[in-house]
């Protein structure tokens, strides 16, 4: 029974003389007493390999690598006490929740922390800190007793307290049946002296810099019972080392000091230390160097070899990239193996991603040595949803998490196509608000598109059948398993209902089976850490089902408390992982990971804050609470300053970690811009070594003058940077250059030149959208076009966005929620509603009293709320408000229209005046190049008519939801034709509406709306009424004929209070306050008109989809475009530019169309 430690300094030999000499006692003596090799966790994987195949040896069986925890396993299956029940990890963290939520009120410091994310976690971390320094409940009660005596902060009383109250909770619930996951390593310190196996035995320790209190205690107990416990420690000489407190080895000294402490005060023999010198890893001098003199002052400096490289990048992703490359460098040209490469980190939660993404890019393999959170896999979403989707009845976020976790899907069916059957349903959701109890409502589940209320219809097409069809089979999929979970999990279920229920259902949808065919695909892809996931996943799954039945299957709770239990042991499961493959790239964080056998290393990110790290302490005990137990003689794990004095060996283990080559690296500029510093270190080292080589790294090699070559690692990357270099404008001028020649290059090579062609395709043609081919224009619209005016004031705008909404007929998801333009639709046809009932009583508008015109305002909102918008109106309260404050804008918007009646002699002829095919009006049908035809439809809101002497007037009013005017530069441009067409459309066919021939009167816009006054002081009625009035002014353009304007206001003097129109004293018009046209230009106006349809439809015809959107003044037509993610155009671009058109006065706008128009009948 003796203790011997094994020192040196990192490389010296220390783990490979503790192998050799297992190796030769295993060599000597197969079956021979057992051996125990007792490593961290995260070593064991390596250590066990190199143990097994060291000297020559194929394996091992005397000998065994072990943890504390898996020693205390085979230990107490032997001498008894593994029977106990183990409460895991995932089930602590349950139970811990659970005692905060029940003794939440009794809690002092901690009451409003209790249920907060994360607080559980940092309790826990408290508790095993607790645990793993020996201070069981009883001491930590006694400690607390001690402080409360002592003149120590309020704060630090309060948190003991609650501490206190529940490491007593925890000890009452687990009894002497359970036993958490550190319970077995206590229960070994108990029971070893029983051990017949640790007898005589001998004991390997390695890996190790500190021990907690538990890991010392129970080494004390091995040396009792074991032949000889040697023990490997990073240090030079103990005695120099624990004087120094800033000694790299001082914290592997004082531990060394504390087990030789430990031996003699149970007697043990302690043997003569095995002091190892000189270096059996490192091949470089310059590592050798740097692992001797990083850390002693005064230090020797030395002229670099070129075996340690410092590399500055740009950023992050610049530094990656130089990483990847210098890899590829060292495989291709030196030999070097991807297992002998080795990258650290300390920042992996930025640096993970970037190597995932970046490396296989290189064709790089990497294994990254960290645990991944297991709650995003299909199986935990899967079962975090299903209980959401019951507890919030059937919320949109939780119903479509389930979905697409795909494990609804039956089993062997086509993912693809059930996966666009969920998105079907998706849509549908959105589309009609289908949440809570309208699953149940199968009225709700009728698939109708909204396409506005005139084409209301219930009535489907092909396309909605089919929809229909995919719809009902994703929904029988889920709804009725759903259903049958809830129903499971009534009022007053207990903890082991609910796993039950779970399981079942997961049985019911065959999961575990779908979870395997998943297993099977991944590997066959050759996806071997993917495909490992599936297996770990089901298992911890089940374990936390266990878990959750052993501490509450009997328990009765509401299913919101069972679920956040649940949650919280979902939160703790993580993926372990084992390396896939042979030959790899391995990456690992610096402070926890053990590597062998590395040849080259990259360390980093080594920037200021990192290296040494800014340490700060987050639990739920302060320094200066530490500083006040340690008062009283109790060890807990180290203070900040103490952790900061360890950052030291941080950088000496990453500096150590290779034998052959060492790189560090640092960005200058975080994600978002921020400039970063390089670490002190940095410095240091090319103090130290003389001509360290030194290179920057940047995200375009194009913006270096020399060594672009060296970027040029591997086609995939090389073919970004030429599209990067091929935007610039020195292209050409490059042409004889290295950036030419790996075009070349790549030109010839028929793996990538494919490749190549397709990313280069829009640098080396012209930037500008391809016209279609006049076979794929016909395909897509036909000999004849059939279009809105609408339509082509979109093609106007922009030909791209018109080819891509009714060419490719993209269109933005429907959403159930209230939008401007379905307002707009719902006033358009309650004011139809509204026209159409006065005519069936044979009222007029002027004849109607005002409670008549609020009525029919009401009757007309409530008639059309069924049918408006899937019921958005009837859906909510909410909706409901919004439904009264509609029928107040259609109330008001009456009145008004009422007093317009009472001074106009103009009357409705028509109201919602469609004209189409199968219309009251045909279609306006314009012919086109080449005996094609364009034909216009619409609706028309209402068609006035007056007759003046011999002639008939017609003008037309378009009810908007927003202020609107007629720009005639906007007619000039094509932007506005609507109102102008509308008017050709009435009065070509004037003789369908009144049998006798019309001539256009003009176009007026009224605003739906409920005004807002700004009043300064009290007003008469009539004097508000008055200012309403004004209000709702109609905006337009009209004939310049007085008696024309004077039978539209039949008050009219000076101002019009209803029409833009202003009349002089003289009875002339001011044309500068009035919005009038002659009478030749209001049929320039309409010839025009009609020439711009003709040529939207040529154009449209010739397959014109540029992207040119318009901009006039500071409006353009990507200001609300639903398509500028399609088109990605870029104004900054100078390749890209808008169709900018020259802002007009209606003057000079009416100038130019009424000389167009004269040019064109000259020429005919």
């Amino acid at each position: 029974m003796t203790l011997r430690l094994v020192t040196g300094r990192a490389g010296a030999g220390k783990s490979s003389f503790i192998r050799q000499e297992i190796a030769e006692r295993c060599q000597v003596d197969p079956l021979g007493k057992a051996i125990f090799l007792i490593v961290p966790d995260q070593m064991t994987f390596t250590a066990e390999k190199s143990l097994s195949t060291s000297r020559g040896m194929h394996g091992i069986v005397r000998a065994q690598v072990s943890t504390f925890k898996r020693l205390a396993w085979r230990i107490l299956q032997e001498v008894g006490g593994i029977s106990k029940q183990e409460v895991s990890g995932y089930g602590y963290r349950m139970l811990l929740r659970k005692i905060l939520e029940e003794n939440r009120e009794s809690l002092s410091l901690f009451r409003l922390a209790a249920t907060k994310r994360g607080f559980t976690e940092q309790l826990e971390e408290l508790l095993r800190e607790m645990q793993r320094y020996c201070v069981e409940t009883d001491v930590f009660l006694a400690m607390k007793d001690d402080v409360e005596k002592l003149d120590a902060p309020e704060s630090l009383k309060q948190k003991l307290r609650d501490v206190a109250l529940i490491m007593t909770e925890v000890e009452d619930r687990l009894g002497t049946t359970h036993v958490d996951s550190q319970g077995y390593v206590r229960l070994l310190q108990q029971s070893m002296h029983l051990s017949d196996e640790l007898r005589d035995a001998e004991v390997y320790v390695d890996g190790f810099v500190s021990m907690t209190t538990r890991e010392r205690e129970l080494l004390g107990e091995l040396m009792k019972c074991a032949k000889r416990v040697t023990i490997a420690l990073p240090m030079e000489d103990v005695q120099a080392d624990m004087s120094d407190e800033q000694s790299i080895f001082h914290t592997a000294a004082v531990t060394a000091e504390k087990l030789r402490a430990l031996a003699r005060e149970n007697g043990i023999a302690i043997e003569e230390t095995i002091s190892l010198q000189g270096t059996t890893r490192f091949h470089s001098e310059d590592i050798l160097h740097l692992e001797r003199e990083l850390h002693r002052y005064p230090a020797e400096e030395r002229q670099a070899t070129g075996d340690v490289s410092i590399i500055e990048a740009e950023n992050r992703r610049a530094e990656v990239h130089a990483i990847a490359r210098k890899i590829r460098g060292l495989v291709r040209d030196e030999g070097y193996r991807y297992r002998d490469i080795a990258i650290l980190t300390r920042q992996t939660e930025i640096y993970d991603v970037l190597l995932r993404n970046t490396l296989p890019e290189y064709d790089i393999p990497l294994f990254v040595n960290e645990k991944r959170p297991m709650l995003h896999h299909p199986l935990l979403e899967w079962a975090r949803s299903v209980m959401e989707v019951v507890t919030s009845n059937y919320a949109y976020e939780p119903v479509m998490r389930a979905l697409k976790t795909d494990l609804f899907i039956p089993k062997g069916a086509n993912r693809t196509v059930w996966r666009e059957r969920i998105d079907v349903l998706e849509n549908f959701l959105l589309a009609h608000g289908i949440y809570g109890d309208r699953w149940g409502d199968d009225k709700r589940w009728f698939v109708k598109r909204y396409r506005g209320l005139e084409f209301h219809t219930s009535l489907q097409t092909d396309e909605e059948r089919a929809m229909q069809a995919d719809i009902e089979e994703v929904k029988a999929t889920f709804y009725p398993y759903i259903e049958a979970l809830k129903e499971k999990l009534t009022e007053g279920a207990t903890g082991k209902d609910v796993a039950t229920a779970l399981f079942e259902m997961a049985s019911d949808l065959q999961l575990y089976e779908k979870l395997i065919d998943r297993k099977d695909e991944d590997e066959a892809n050759h996806l071997l850490i993917e495909a490992g996931d599936h297996e770990q996943a089901w298992n911890a799954w089940i374990t936390v089902l266990d878990q959750f039945v052993l501490l509450f299957g009997e328990e009765k709770k509401p299913l919101e408390e069972f679920v956040a239990l649940l949650e919280e042991g979902f939160d703790q499961l993580e993926f372990s992982r084992i390396p896939p493959s042979v030959d790899q790239v391995s990456v690992g964080t610096v402070d926890l990971s053990r590597l062998s056998n590395v040849k080259a290393a990259f360390v980093i990110g080594v920037n200021d804050g990192v290296f040494p790290k800014r340490v700060e302490q987050d639990g739920l005990l302060s320094d200066a609470d530490r500083e006040w137990l340690s008062q009283l003689g109790v060890e807990l794990a180290p203070t900040s300053k103490m952790r900061l004095m360890d950052e030291q060996y941080v950088m000496y283990r990453a500096v150590s970690t290779a034998s052959h080559r060492l790189y560090f690296s640092y960005p200058l500029a975080d994600e978002e811009g921020k400039a970063l510093l390089p670490s002190t270190y940095i410095k240091r080292m090319q103090q130290l070594l003389h001509g360290l080589p030194f290179e920057t790294a940047v995200i375009q090699p194009a913006e270096l003058s020399t060594n672009a070559l060296n970027y040029f690692e591997h086609a995939r990357t090389s073919i970004a940077y030429i599209a990067s270099r091929m935007r610039e404008e020195t292209w050409q001028e490059d042409s004889n250059g290295e950036w030419a020649a790996l075009a070349s290059y790549l030109e010839a090579d028929p793996l990538w030149r494919d490749t190549l062609a397709f990313v280069t395709k829009p640098l080396r043609e012209d930037r500008q959208a391809e016209k279609l081919p006049e076979e794929t224009t016909t395909a897509l619209y036909g000999e004849t076009i059939s279009s809105s005016v609408s339509r082509v004031e979109k093609y106007f705008n922009c030909a791209f966005a018109h080819f891509a909404a009714y060419g490719l007929r993209l269109s933005e998801r429907e959403e159930y929620r209230l939008e401007a333009p379905a307002i707009g639709d719902l006033f358009h046809e309650a004011l139809k509603w509204i026209g159409n009932e006065t005519k069936r009583l044979n009222r007029s508008w002027a004849s109607l009293s005002t409670e008549e015109a609020w009525e029919l305002a009401r009757q007309a909102v409530d008639a059309i709320s069924p049918y408006f918008v899937h019921q958005i109106l009837l859906s909510t309260k909410r909706h409901l408000y919004i439904q009264r404050k509609l029928v107040q804008i259609l109330q008001r918007t009456m009145r008004t229209l009422k007093e317009h009646a009472k001074v106009s002699n103009f009357q409705p002829v028509a109201i919602e005046a469609g004209f189409g095919f199968g219309e009251q009006l045909p279609p306006l049908e314009l012919q086109l190049q080449h005996g094609k035809k364009i034909r216009l439809r619409g609706r028309i809101d209402r068609i006035d008519a007056h007759k003046i002497g011999d002639k008939t007037y017609l003008r037309i009013v378009d009810y908007k939801s927003s202020a609107k005017k007629l720009d005639i530069a906007d007619v000039y441009y094509g932007l506005s034709l609507q109102m102008l067409t509308y008017l050709d459309v009435a009065t070509s066919h004037a003789k369908e509406l009144l049998s006798v021939e019309a001539d256009p009167a003009g176009v007026l816009y009224v605003h739906v709306h409920n005004p807002m006054l700004a009043v300064t002081q009290e007003a008469k009625e009539d004097v508000v009424e008055e200012d309403v009035l004004k209000k709702f002014k109609m905006r337009g353009l009209l004939i310049d004929n007085v008696d024309v304007l004077r039978e539209m206001d039949t008050e009219l003097a000076g101002h019009s209070t209803i029409i833009p129109a202003y009349v002089k004293t003289d009875d002339t018009l001011s044309y500068h306050s009035s919005s009038v046209v002659s009478t030749e230009d209001m049929e320039h106006l309409r010839t025009f008109t009609r020439k711009k349809h003709q040529q939207a439809g040529e154009e449209m015809l010739a397959g014109n989809t540029a992207v040119l959107p318009a901009r006039i003044k500071n409006k353009t037509a990507c200001d609300y475009c639903q398509f500028r993610s399609v088109c990605q155009f870029d104004p900054t671009d100078p390749h890209q530019h808008y169709r900018s058109l020259a802002p007009l006065k209606d003057e000079d706008a009416t100038a130019k169309i009424r000389k167009e128009v004269r040019t064109r009948d000259d020429s005919n």
